[in-house]
């Protein structure tokens, strides 16, 4: 786009914008723009005169006298032409100049022949519209210098009235507003108090000279403080924790103001331990600017945060124990992220011997100064509640010393920082056999949500331990069948070599050992994977391996896992291609080698693997003429359905395979 039309487009932006800050368009006429036009009519001698303003599509006539139309549509516009310069346009004969020539206001009624306007521009520059006058007939000598002069003042006139129009408007409605807020303020003034107190938000002010806190019902029950009259200021600052000092106002913020208005911060009450506290304020400034008071709110949002914690402590409990493998490292993370979720001062889990009533406590979470309780722990030795615990209720005492479950044992508790305690049971097929505890050294006003948190993580220990247990128990079975496949390989081996001793032909024999040896290579890698399958780089690498001939192959492929029976057939036929390598092909020559690759081809079910065995450097090779077991299990391909491809060239042997994905990863 050219300059010249980004200025059309930025001035007619510009224009609709005033427009609707003066808000005039389509208003009712009013005396003292209709006086405007009157005058103009009688000093520029026309017939008539329009205070005219140019919208979207039309131009609008605010007040009119001599021409009975409102509005017209643009392109009937004479005023369009004037609003691109600040000076009065004079037209003479509309129908002599170019730019109206063709108007319909000229060519037919009402025959407009005498056109002059002068911009109505706004304080800012923005020329809204124009104060014109008109005649049907021509005039050629225009208007007069008095005239012109008369009818550009008169413009800026239609300006101060739209101005003082606006600025009156914008007064009365803030007269309305603050009679309303007036009125608001003074009706509900009884009950904002009632409702703040009703909503746990409590009020205060403080006297900035003398330091002190006038505190409503609510704000002294959020700080557990009696009401009265008045407190010092000192008397609430001290209550925030160390880690949060300095969030809170002191003397020094309020004196000069720089207080911050909206803030959140933890206080230790005495009767309730920890609160977290949202606390927002305003000054209140003398004539000199100078603060004299700090008003404001406090609400207690203990609740809120430990909801926040309490979520992010679940999500983050699954990721963190993923990785994890063994159980003091898996206790240690989740007793971490329930104690900092509940402010606890220590938090843990201890594995359960139901018959001997002990636990044996893992490693837990503490905070600093606090006593370590990892090992055996008969329960008795801290109270009765033992008994709830194997009937599967969880144990709340919200005081050791009160509680008759404890209270015979509260300096026990009381010495090893426990006031406060928690004991949820966990239960694995109807036997009792975790306990998931929470302490607290300072009183603890507990949920029912918080109680579902701390089953939730128990629950999730257990389902971790079982699944430990479940891998020790796969792996030692995994290594049970793998002995006994070794075994049973060797045996069927040995029988072998004892029931074929008479075959003269020993190369048979040797070939159906190697082939057992292939299998149970195979089954090795399986073992591996739990029997889920095996990767195609492991399988082609003990190949390999058994040949002692590693430097002479190269292999490359990505990373793919055949299921259990295509990665038996893999190795089977990797083991006949070697052995037919070195008996005949590049391997039974110095100089040659082996290349092995494989790659995945299309996409979704169309995917396909493609596998290719190349030599080189060895003798030529030919088709054989006799096929035996060997060249029988090459051509039944990676899967059985025999799309394979051999070639027998005179570089080496070549034989490429492919079957589809989904054939080769079934697990059976």
């Amino acid at each position: 786009m050219s300059p010249l039309l980004d200025a059309i487009d930025t001035d007619h932006q510009k224009r609709l914008e005033a427009l609707e800050a003066y808000d005039i368009l389509d208003t009712p006429p009013e005396p003292e723009f209709d006086d405007i036009v009157l005058v103009a009519s009688i000093v520029c001698k026309a017939p008539s005169a329009l205070v005219s303003l140019v919208e979207i599509g039309r131009q609008w006539f605010k007040a009119r006298i001599g021409f009975d139309a409102s509005e017209t549509p643009i392109g009937q516009s004479i005023c369009a032409n004037a609003i691109s310069s600040p000076n009065i346009l004079v037209i003479p004969d509309l129908t002599q100049d170019a730019r109206t020539a063709t108007n319909p206001v000229v060519t037919d009624d009402p025959h407009l022949r005498f056109y002059a306007g002068a911009p109505l521009i706004t304080p800012d520059g923005t020329i809204i519209g124009t104060l014109c006058v008109i005649d049907t007939t021509a005039r050629h000598q225009g208007l007069d210098e008095p005239q012109g002069k008369a009818l550009e003042a008169l413009a800026r006139q239609v300006i101060l009235l739209l101005e003082a129009r606006r600025v009156s408007r914008r007064k009365d409605e803030l007269f309305k507003r603050q009679k309303s807020i007036a009125s608001s303020i003074r009706t509900s003034a009884s009950k904002t108090l009632a409702a703040q107190e009703a909503g746990r938000i409590g009020t205060f002010e403080v006297d900035i000279a003398t330091s002190s806190v006038k505190g409503s019902a609510e704000f002294c029950r959020i700080f557990s403080m009696t009401p009265a009259d008045s407190y010092p200021a000192s008397a609430f600052e001290d209550m925030v924790l160390p880690e949060d000092r300095g969030l809170q106002s002191d003397d020094a913020s309020r004196n000069d103001g720089n207080a911050e208005p909206d803030v959140e911060y933890r206080i230790s009450t005495a009767d309730r331990g920890v609160r977290w506290i949202a606390r927002h304020a305003t000054f209140e400034h003398d004539a000199n600017g100078r603060p004299v008071r700090m008003l404001g709110t406090v609400q207690d949002i203990t609740a809120q945060k430990r909801s926040v914690a309490r979520t992010e402590a679940l999500l983050a409990l699954g990721d963190r124990l993923r990785d994890l493998d063994d159980i003091e490292s898996m206790a240690l993370v989740a007793s971490d992220l329930m104690a900092k979720a509940l402010d606890a001062t220590r938090a843990g889990f201890g594995i359960v011997d139901s018959a001997s009533e002990t636990v044996l406590m893992q490693p837990e979470w503490r905070a600093p100064g606090i006593k370590s309780l990892a090992g055996v722990h008969p329960f008795r030795s801290y109270g009765t509640f033992i008994e709830d615990l194997k009937q599967g209720l969880p144990v709340v005492i919200a005081d050791v010393t009160a509680d008759p479950r404890t209270a015979d044992n509260a300096d026990a508790l009381l010495a090893i920082g426990i006031r406060v305690l928690v004991n949820l049971p966990i239960f694995d097929h109807g036997k009792f056999s975790l306990v998931v505890f929470v302490h607290h050294d300072h009183p603890y006003e507990w949920s029912e949500e918080e109680l579902s948190f701390i089953r939730s993580f128990g629950n999730r220990i257990q389902s971790a331990l079982a699944r430990l247990q479940a891998e020790a128990d796969q792996t030692l079975l995994n290594n049970e069948i793998g002995h006994r496949l070794k075994n049973t390989f060797a045996m069927v081996q040995a029988i072998a070599s004892q029931t074929l001793r008479p075959v003269t032909e020993r190369d048979h024999v040797l070939n159906f050992e190697k082939r057992l040896q292939a299998l149970s290579t195979a089954h090795d890698a399986l073992l591996e994977q739990n029997w889920t399958g095996a990767d195609v780089a492991a399988l082609v690498a003990s190949s390999i391996e058994t040949l002692g001939m590693a430097e002479r192959f190269s292999v490359s492929g990505p990373a793919f896992t055949f299921g259990p029976r295509s990665s038996l057939s893999l190795s089977l036929l990797l083991h006949e291609l070697a052995t037919n390598a070195v008996k005949y092909g590049s391997l039974s020559s110095q100089t040659g080698r082996v290349s092995i690759d494989w790659s995945i081809e299309d996409e979704g079910d169309q995917a396909r693997f493609h596998f290719r065995w190349q030599e080189e450097g060895g003798p030529p090779t030919s088709e054989p003429i006799r096929k035996g077991f060997g060249s029988r299990l090459i051509n039944m391909g990676l899967t059985g359905t025999g799309d394979v491809v051999a070639s027998y060239r005179h570089s080496g042997f070549m034989v490429e395979m492919t079957a589809f994905l989904s054939q080769l990863q079934q697990a059976k």
